[in-house]
Order: structure tokens, then C-alpha cells, then sequence
């Protein structure tokens, strides 16, 4: 990548960043306002949720963002942290059905499969459900694989465009799948898109 691409490519992930940490912190900024007139359990439970919201979305973050570590995740852990991302969504809730065929994954590969799970959650802005799955790894083929099924589905224009043709991100969305594409091309593997009847499928 170009000296320029990489630094409008870490400006839009920045601001994706950003934006994901901004509602709950919101939330929880306001709540902490109306203690000000007084606690009270419901107060305090918005705090508390919107804090643990927040927590979750800054782990998966820097898991999916950040240099990949050498020690591996166990689907277990991978599991619990896509599912505790998703259960932060602000409009519609996202459920996952998530399974590996591996005892352990290595740190690139959590990390491609993670930024793939976003992709795929920018594609159900009214919620629904995303089916992620660990194959054996083949080489060529990851055997990676992460379906977004739900009413409206549908990838962005931006994201479309740099996954089909190429091209460089112009928004956030467009950054996502670009870094995603990054991550794969660095381990030898292409994105593709399998746009079945009522889902569409992201695979390396």
C-alpha cells in the first residue's frame, strides 16, 4: 500500500473505532449524569451494562485491529468474543451460531476471522444472524467462512466495491473490508463473496 492509502486506511479504522465506542460510553456518561439527582437500580444497571458493552467492544476491537499475538485463541474464547461484541449492537441484535473444526487457532488467522465477522455485521443493519465457521486450513483456502443472514441484508456500496473491484476505501465500511482483504492477501488467500438466496457469505 501507498504511503497516502495507509494513513486515510488508519483514519477510517480510527473513526470506525471511535464510532463503536461512542454509544456506550454515551450511554453510560448519561447515566452517570442522573446520579447526580440520586441513584437508583436502573440508573445503575445502564451504567453497568453500558460500561460492560463498551468493555466488550474495545477487546474484540483490539483483537481484530491490533498486531495478532503468537499465542492462539480456543474456539471457546473466539466464541465468547465475537458473541459479546454482537450483544453490544445498538439497533438490532445479532445472534451467532459460531463453530470451529480446529482445537486451537493461530493469532493471523483469529485475526482475518474476526475482521470478517465485522464485515459481515456492517452487512444487517436490522439485526439477525451471522454463521461463522473454522475449517481446516487448506493452503489456498482458510477454510474460513462467515454468512450474514437477516432482513435488509446486503453489503455497502463502499465495501462491495473493494471486495469486487478493488478499489480503495472511501468510508469506514470500505476500510473494514479493505483491511480485511489486507490480512488475507498477506496470508496467501482472496476474499470471496458467495451472495446465496436470503444470505451472503464471506469466505478465505
Amino acid at each position: 500500500m501507498s504511503d497516502t492509502l495507509d494513513t486515510k486506511l488508519s483514519e477510517l479504522l480510527c473513526a470506525r473505532l471511535c464510532h463503536d465506542l461512542a454509544s456506550p460510553l454515551g450511554a453510560a456518561a448519561a447515566g452517570l449524569e442522573l446520579l447526580e439527582d440520586g441513584s437508583d437500580p436502573e440508573t445503575l444497571g445502564l451504567i453497568s451494562a453500558s460500561m460492560g458493552a463498551a468493555t466488550a467492544r474495545l477487546k474484540f476491537l483490539r483483537a481484530a485491529l491490533g498486531p495478532a499475538t503468537d499465542m492462539p485463541h480456543t474456539p471457546k474464547s473466539l466464541g465468547d468474543l465475537i458473541r459479546a461484541y454482537l450483544s453490544g449492537a445498538v439497533t438490532g441484535g445479532v445472534t451467532l451460531d459460531w463453530s470451529s473444526e480446529r482445537p486451537d487457532i493461530d493469532g493471523e488467522t483469529a485475526r482475518l476471522l474476526l475482521n470478517m465477522v465485522l464485515v459481515a455485521r456492517d452487512a444487517l443493519p436490522r439485526g439477525g444472524r451471522l454463521i461463522a465457521r473454522c475449517g481446516r486450513d487448506a493452503g489456498a483456502d482458510a477454510g474460513l467462512r462467515v454468512a450474514a443472514i437477516g432482513e435488509g441484508m446486503g453489503l455497502s456500496a463502499e465495501a462491495r466495491l473493494v471486495l469486487i473491484d478493488g478499489a480503495p476505501p472511501s468510508g469506514p465500511r470500505g476500510a473494514q473490508a479493505w483491511f480485511a482483504l489486507h490480512l488475507a492477501r498477506a496470508k496467501g488467500l482472496k476474499i470471496r463473496l458467495d451472495p446465496g438466496p436470503g444470505e451472503i457469505s464471506i469466505m478465505a
